[in-house]
């Protein structure tokens, strides 16, 4: 109701105001009515509009209001027409569409096969920040969050070695990440395990063995354990191993872990078998050739190590195991 009664006396009073510049009057009283006029027309386009705004558009001052004003005050006639098709534009044509201001990328297929993507900074790259005492307190936090979001054995020796750090916050920050990433992975220990008394079928327990098998692993892997406890992990991920295989003989990713706990243990020969048998079942090349590679290493039999870089040129380029194959192959 308010919008419509601005409107009326903006375009009456502007009307006004331009007969009033041609009626017979004395000049000062023509310019008086004119002035008065346009300033109510004006001032009640310029409270329109205000009040005709998107509310995402409306900063809530009275500096919209003094600068439609100004455009319709000191453009007489032009203003207010252009104040009038603001008004019908803003009304009838302006749309604030949501749009989407973020995009998901699917992940690359030669990062997919590389695993994750490294974190900031690499390992040494962070650990040499870390150790620079010289160095600000920032620089040395984002080093050390760089190695809390890698994996592996090297990441948990460097948080363990980050707790013994002069600065308390870099102590702390190192415990907190140290226990953090076991806490994980205990907590999806102990729920599969539950889930495990529950099941009620085959496929179910599958799952489950399969889950406890690589968390253990996970343990490991993460040199999260002292040596006895990482003895009885490692024999705990052997017997949920060996439990699903019997349910799924089939699996690669399985007998690949398999191998790699014989790894550990130093049983060569099951080792080697367990990661045939991976290749055979359908295990990516590129995942069995660095374990035959390791077998052959730790047999003294370097002319067959080099061989099994030889069957795949490409390793030299992968991470991780890039270096050691470049280096076997020159």
């Amino acid at each position: 109701m308010i919008r419509g009664i601005l409107l009326i006396v903006g375009i009456l009073c502007e009307n006004a105001a331009l007969q009033a510049l041609f009626i017979q009057q004395p000049e000062w009283t023509r310019l008086f009515l004119f002035a008065a006029s346009h300033f109510i027309a004006a001032l009640s386009l310029a409270l329109l509009l205000r009040l005709s705004l998107p509310r995402r558009a409306d900063t809530k001052s009275w500096g919209s209001l003094a600068l439609f004003f100004s455009f319709a005050f000191f453009i007489p006639v032009f203003g207010c027409i252009g104040m009038l098709a603001t008004l019908v534009y803003f009304r009838f044509f302006l749309r604030f569409d949501t749009r989407p201001e973020f995009y998901s990328v699917p992940m690359t297929p030669f990062m997919q096969e590389s695993a994750e993507p490294p974190p900031g900074m690499g390992e040494g790259g962070a650990w040499s920040r870390l150790r620079a005492e010289s160095l600000p307190r920032s620089m040395r936090l984002k080093a050390l969050l760089a190695i809390g979001a890698g994996s592996g054995s090297n990441a948990s020796r460097l948080l363990h070695f980050a707790t013994r750090d002069n600065d308390d916050e870099i102590r702390l920050l190192a415990f907190n990440l140290a226990d953090q990433r076991e806490k994980i992975i205990s907590k999806a220990i102990s729920e599969s395990l539950g889930e495990l008394k529950r099941a009620e079928n085959d496929e179910e327990r599958l799952a489950h063995y399969r889950k406890l098998a690589f968390s253990y692993w996970e343990l490991i892997f993460n040199d999260l354990a002292q040596k006895e406890l990482a003895e009885f992990y490692i024999s705990q991920s052997i017997s949920y191993a060996a439990k699903a295989l019997t349910l799924d003989p089939n699996d690669p990713n399985l007998l690949l872990l398999l191998g790699r706990l014989y790894l550990w243990q130093g049983d060569l020969e099951e080792a080697d078998r367990v990661i045939n048998a991976a290749m055979n079942k359908g295990a990516h090349r590129d995942r069995v050739i660095p374990y035959l590679a390791e077998l052959a290493f730790l047999r003294r039999d370097f002319s067959t190590m080099r061989s099994y870089f030889e069957l795949n040129p490409l390793l030299r380029h992968k991470p991780g195991i890039g270096p050691v194959a470049q280096f076997w192959m020159e």
